[in-house]
């Protein structure tokens, strides 16, 4: 039996589904005992997997997803160590503090590994099939990053079966592909736990295979903002509304991870009611801290932190790229929310501010991205261009600082018959005899707002929560990331360069594997001494 199943893990949720060839879309899988069905708005109710998992110290227990978020005793429990929000660990980029689980030391990203390969082998064994293709999702931002832990440390566990991977923005646009028409424009607003990415997408014509329509992405914009920044701020001013005591930081941090929990369903509950209740109980002491808030008062937090003028502003710079590119928003066919947040009326309201009544959508919010890779896998294929900035860096010899000069622009349609970029290069001291090229990424300035998010949770190794700021440099050094520092290309300059002259031209292309090439022509010599040689894979 043949089989095609997407599978999204999200920061709060996962979602697995089965490519549904007759009714021409991807579908829940269910998975009995780790899944629960959770609210999507408007009564709607879908079919998630919670991520969570917790371990008993003894290491004779582990629970996954519902397993955990049905038993809110194992938080309480000093033999249990339960990780939550793990999908910002996996890249490297958030403070990933080794937590003490009985003899052993657990990571957030090993506690990603094992729920995520767990749910997949949970989905193998669930469709059954002989013949079996997963395609998996990953942000814009961090695509490769996620693509390589997803191929090399989750994909091991799945046997014969075949591993894809594609940007979460374009799933779930195919997961909403079958609402529209070739030549149809669209919007994704996907505002999960973690992050914000809106993506304008275009609709192109079924291929000669008749594999169906793909699509092809405008613009794409994201922030890195979502869920759990709500829920942090949420979890803050309880904090300080209750008189948590910042003077004993075991305490604080024992207490705010448990408010964080209830700021978490305070969110969902005042997404359809006008008042919420947060409160935490002390395990040691048994003392309470509990308040009310109000859903006018919860919107004027998110005015007051700007939050809702960063989503604004977000969206905005989405839909002026595209409608410079020729797709202005009066064109649009659709907008279609997806992720949890996107529930949260005054993000809603943002959106109705920019469009048309009846325009926007939110009819499966949990489910499209999962959906949307399942019908990847099922050949709904696609049709994507370059998904971020790349530039090469060299020495500014005025100064002697790094300057980055841009070679391949977001957006970029391959493979490239002609140079994306033509430049030339010099010594930057007399006698130099080879010139290295280094490339970048520049995908977190490029797709994440300079603004980026101001803090970020961090438990600590007693399963304490606190939140701490994210400086301007550290913004800065997450935004550029060296792709061939481990495999360099070096020109050879023979007779050596001399300082301040041009020395090679550089032609870069991008070739049908999406790979960033370069030929290189000796000025002095008059040779060609490269001729499209692969540089770096991109995205």
């Amino acid at each position: 039996m043949t089989a095609r199943i997407g599978i999204d893990f999200g920061t709060a949720n996962t979602v697995v589904a089965r490519w549904d060839e007759a009714r021409g879309r991807g579908e829940p899988v269910p998975l009995d005992g780790v899944d629960l069905t959770r609210s999507a708005g408007r009564g709607v109710r879908q079919r998630v997997v919670p991520s969570l998992v917790a371990y008993s110290h003894s290491g004779s227990r582990r629970w996954l997803g519902a397993q955990v978020a049905q038993r809110p005793e194992l938080l309480n429990d000093p033999d249990v160590t339960v990780f939550q929000s793990t999908k910002s660990n996996v890249t490297g980029r958030a403070i990933d503090i080794a937590r003490t689980v009985g003899d052993r030391k657990i990571t957030a990203r090993d506690a990603a590994t094992q729920f995520l390969g767990d749910v997949t082998a949970l989905a193998v064994l669930a469709v059954g099939a002989d013949d079996l293709e997963i395609v998996a999702t990953a942000p814009v931002e961090t695509f490769d990053t996620y693509r390589d832990w997803l191929v090399r440390e989750v994909g091991g566990g799945i046997g014969a079966a075949r591993l894809r991977v594609v940007d979460e923005a374009t799933a779930a646009a195919v997961g909403y592909s079958a609402r529209m028409s070739p030549g149809d424009v669209f919007c994704v607003f996907d505002f999960g736990a973690g992050t914000l990415d809106v993506s304008v997408v275009r609709v192109e014509e079924p291929d000669t295979a008749g594999a169906g329509a793909g699509v092809r992405a405008i613009a794409k914009v994201g922030l890195d903002l979502g869920g759990n920044h709500v829920d942090a701020l949420l979890a803050e001013h309880a904090a300080a509304e209750a008189r948590l005591p910042h003077g004993d930081p075991v305490t604080y941090n024992r207490v705010f991870r448990r408010l964080l929990l209830a700021a978490e369903a305070a969110k969902v509950a005042l997404t359809h009611d006008e008042h919420a209740e947060i409160a935490a109980t002390d395990p040691s002491t048994g003392r309470q801290y509990r308040t009310e808030i109000t859903r006018s008062r919860f919107e004027r937090l998110l005015r007051d932190k700007d939050v809702l003028g960063r989503v604004n502003r977000a969206l905005r710079k989405a839909l002026e790229g595209a409608a410079a590119k020729g797709y202005p928003v009066d064109g649009f066919a659709g907008v279609f929310l997806v992720g949890g947040t996107s529930l949260i009326p005054a993000v809603q309201d943002l959106l109705h501010l920019q469009f048309e009544p009846g325009l926007v959508h939110l009819d499966r919010p949990l489910e499209a991205v999962a959906a949307g890779a399942a019908g990847i896998a099922g050949g709904r294929e696609l049709h994507d261009h370059i998904q971020h900035d790349y530039a090469i860096r060299h020495v500014e010899q005025a100064t002697g600082t790094y300057e980055f000069e841009l070679l391949v622009e977001a957006g970029t349609a391959y493979p490239t018959p002609e140079p994306v970029r033509s430049i030339t290069i010099k010594a930057i001291h007399h006698g130099q005899r080879r010139m290295g090229l280094a490339v970048y990424e520049l995908a977190h300035a490029t797709h994440r707002e300079a603004a980026g998010a101001d803090l970020e949770i961090v438990f600590d190794a007693s399963g304490g929560a606190r939140t701490v700021a994210v400086s301007a440099q550290q913004r800065q050094e997450r935004a550029t990331l060296w792709l061939n520092e481990e495999s360099p290309t070096f020109l050879e300059a023979d007779p050596p360069a001399a300082a301040g002259v041009d020395r090679f031209r550089l032609d870069f292309r991008i070739d049908a594997q999406k790979r960033l090439t370069v030929s290189a022509f000796d000025i002095e010599r008059r040779t060609w001494v490269l001729r499209g040689h692969p540089v770096v894979q991109l995205a």
